[in-house]
């Protein structure tokens, strides 16, 4: 409680100071600038007063040192970072609460990001703020994702057999065709809502909303419609599960079948390792490995996002230099990660440090995205995303069930 008050008043004392760092005024780095630019009058009287005047001008015209831009790169980005992670703060001591323990830090960081960013209607505030809101919800958003990768291992993936894989690839790529497809034609949605809400739903919740957003170009509305609507899906399935455990006899008899179901159909990992813990500690394991291979599968599904994007740009007729094939490094590098945990023995510490910055980092990215969003954009949105989500969740508990049946034959 007293980390949460503490970060309460930091960010009173952001909120009632941002104007300040908004005014250019203030800013002695830009003053400078300004000055150096500032034109001047050469004199003409004699050859002597030229070369002075020219050697004056190399002086005020000389580009900017190193730190200077480096002082420069820092000023411009510290109030926006320091407003992100100040509500990641928040976000991380809120869900510690016996009010916030049930609720992700991810969408606490949406509620107070979106709270605090549709409060600030200053324009100099705004302004001061958008370098480090960007900054946040781009690089730091890549970092925790390549992070992310310390949590698996492929040594943990081949634990769950051909049964496990195949129903995590069957059950992800089916949900983010049908996702894709309901949302655009059916409810006409747009192509990047319907997506980031279909990603979501397919690979690891809240995380892959954000993996998603720079690959298919969402707005910061978008994803934080996508994420609430993904929350409230996984937050259903946590309670549903262990029910349907108890009251379906073929699902209580098998508990590789009842771990791999949870894994491969519940949005969230939080959500699996609940859902698992309340069955059984060999539920619990097998739900966390299934989900695991699931997450695994992100950067195959963002390097194929990619693609399409491209490929229906150059069907609608733009030029090749428009429409470029952008990889996402970020999901390789996720890659690479997992694969170097899985042959090189870490210390447990580090591991434990990364997956803690991991986390930390994707709080604050989605905090950011909240400061970015608009309450009138997602209202423009309407009833659309939640019927979406809510279709796709009705696949994944039911469809899901058939299908994990189906390959692990119980």
């Amino acid at each position: 409680m007293t980390m949460f008050l503490l970060s309460s008043l930091v960010l009173l004392s952001l909120f009632t100071t941002a104007s300040a760092f908004g005014s250019p005024r203030n800013d002695p780095l830009k003053i400078a600038n300004s000055n150096k630019l500032r034109p001047i009058s050469i004199p003409q009287e004699t050859p002597v007063s030229r070369l002075k005047v020219a050697s004056i001008s190399q002086e005020i015209y000389s580009p900017p040192s190193k730190l200077a831009k480096l002082h420069e790169f820092c000023s411009d980005r510290a109030p926006g970072v320091a407003l992100s992670v100040a509500l990641a703060h928040l976000s991380l001591s809120m869900a510690k609460t016996s009010m916030g323990v049930h609720v992700s830090p991810l969408l606490w960081a949406t509620i107070f990001g979106m709270t605090y960013g549709n409060l600030l209607h200053s324009p100099e505030a705004k302004k001061s703020l958008a370098a480090g809101v960007k900054f946040s919800k781009g690089r730091l958003l890549r970092f925790g994702i390549i992070l992310y990768g310390f949590k698996i291992t492929l040594q943990q993936i081949a634990g769950i057999g051909i049964a496990g894989l195949m129903t995590d690839v069957f059950m992800v790529v089916s949900t983010l065709a049908l996702g894709m497809n309901l949302g655009t034609k059916l409810l006409k949605l747009d192509r990047a809502t319907s997506t980031l809400i279909s990603s979501g739903a397919a690979i690891c919740g809240c995380s892959a909303v954000l993996a998603t957003q720079p690959v298919v170009g969402g707005e910061s509305h978008e994803v934080s419609a996508a994420v609430g609507t993904v929350v409230l899906g996984g937050t259903l399935s946590m309670f549903l599960y262990p029910l349907l455990y108890k009251a379906i006899p073929f699902l209580a008899n098998s508990p590789k079948l009842m771990g791999i179901y949870t894994g491969s159909t519940i949005h969230e990992i939080a959500g699996v390792v609940a859902a698992g813990n309340a069955m059984g500690g060999d539920i619990a394991f097998t739900a966390v490995v299934t989900k695991l291979a699931r997450v695994l599968l992100l950067a195959p599904m963002l390097t194929t996002l990619s693609f399409l994007q491209n490929r229906k740009c150059l069907k609608e007729g733009q030029g090749r230099k428009d429409c470029k094939f952008t990889l996402p490094w970020f999901a390789f590098g996720f890659v690479g990660i997992s694969a170097l945990n899985s042959f090189v023995s870490f210390p447990a510490a580090m591991v434990k440090m990364a997956s803690k910055t991991s986390a930390y980092a994707l709080v604050c990215a989605m905090a950011a995205l909240g400061v970015d969003s608009d309450f009138k954009a997602i209202r423009r949105l309407g009833s659309k995303p939640l019927l979406l989500a809510a279709m796709l969740w009705v696949w994944l508990a039911v469809g899901g069930l058939g299908v994990a049946r189906l390959f692990v034959g119980a």
